[in-house]
């Protein structure tokens, strides 16, 4: 591992993508600043096996940031950095926001945050690139993710594709997580064309992010995310549609480091995922894991319904030539944590 002298600003390090994104970083040998929100995260960072068993000591220090939507948040986060990867965003969980608090839940936050760290980095001089982790989610209608309108395989969705952002109020929190994930785009991209600072932007796009999240210590951890929706299905229920979009969580950490090489073209967005088929969960693990099935943890009789969407993946491979891991790999990688934090 060759050390480098880059020092790497990521924020939302303690989530699912981060904390893994986050591991890539250090295996890597870059020295990282993690932006946290309190005492108690450095705490929950520090404590994770993963990160003990790498022994950054000085490669990796923290910054406390408690609130992401306060103007001037991140102007002594960015102090000396060099680069900035940014996943700090309000996420969709299993738990309903009421309508009414959409705004100041999701979209507020998701922009002013993104807003706020691109002017600290403008200040600060010595950023040469911003990686701004986005979303499948702010490149489709928020009707074809959903599968009530069908998309046309000729006109597929590539890196370039733009959406108008939907005022709310919004049908359902997936909904309102969505407009979120458009919001932050065209406001990181409008302030980019207005502002024009010394640094570009990398726009990583990901699937539904599946694999073994290290910060869950439970199975009811696990449930939360887009693990769950493979999870509830193995668990029986009947929900849907998805977009058929999946990706490791190994190879978006991959990406958004890789995303900081010079070769990478900046300004730009990349799409980070495969085509997949929700129930072929269902088989995939009735052939690895029999006794599951035998001991009543999995039913065969859940569903996920599919939303099948063309998607033009050319830019992505041909710039980070990263061999996705399958969706088969992807549902193992779950249900593996699953049952071992069952057991």
């Amino acid at each position: 591992m060759e050390l480098s002298q880059d020092l790497v600003l990521i924020t939302g390090a303690t989530g699912h993508i981060g904390s893994c994104t986050l591991l890539h970083l250090l295996r890597h040998g870059y020295r990282v600043r993690a932006a946290v929100r309190s005492e108690e995260n450095i705490a929950e960072v520090l404590s994770l096996p993963q990160i003990r068993a790498l022994n950054p000591r000085h490669r990796l220090t923290f910054t406390l940031v408690p609130d992401i939507s306060v103007p001037g948040a991140y102007d002594q986060a960015v102090e000396g950095v060099t680069h900035v990867i940014h996943l700090a965003s309000p996420l969709a969980t299993n738990v309903s926001i009421p309508g009414h608090l959409h705004e100041n839940f999701f979209i507020k936050p998701a922009v002013e945050g993104t807003i706020n760290l691109l002017k600290a980095a403008d200040m600060v001089g010595t950023v040469r690139r911003v990686v701004i982790t986005s979303s499948i989610v702010a490149l489709i209608p928020y009707a074809e993710m959903e599968g009530l309108t069908k998309r046309s395989p000729l006109n597929p969705v590539s890196a370039d594709s733009r959406i108008p952002l939907v005022p709310g109020p919004y049908e359902s929190t997936f909904a309102a997580y969505a407009a979120s994930k458009v919001a932050a785009l065209h406001s990181a991209e409008t302030w980019m064309a207005q502002e024009r600072p010394a640094f570009d932007v990398v726009y990583l796009h990901p699937g539904f992010v599946l694999g073994q999240n290290d910060n869950a210590t439970t199975h009811r951890q696990l449930m939360q995310g887009t693990n769950s929706i493979v999870l509830a299905l193995l668990l029986g229920k009947r929900f849907g549609p998805y977009a058929g979009i999946t990706v490791h969580v190994d190879d978006v950490a991959e990406a958004h480091v890789k995303s900081l090489a010079p070769s990478v073209a900046g300004n730009q967005s990349y799409i980070l995922g495969q085509p997949s088929r929700w129930n072929e969960a269902r088989e995939i693990a009735r052939r690895y894991y029999p006794e599951a099935f035998k001991r009543k943890r999995f039913v065969m009789g859940g569903s996920v319904k599919t939303a099948r969407i063309p998607f033009d993946m050319g830019i992505t491979e041909a710039t980070f030539k990263i061999e996705f891991v399958g969706y088969e790999e992807q549902v193992k990688s779950v249900v593996d944590q699953y049952l071992q934090l069952r057991l």
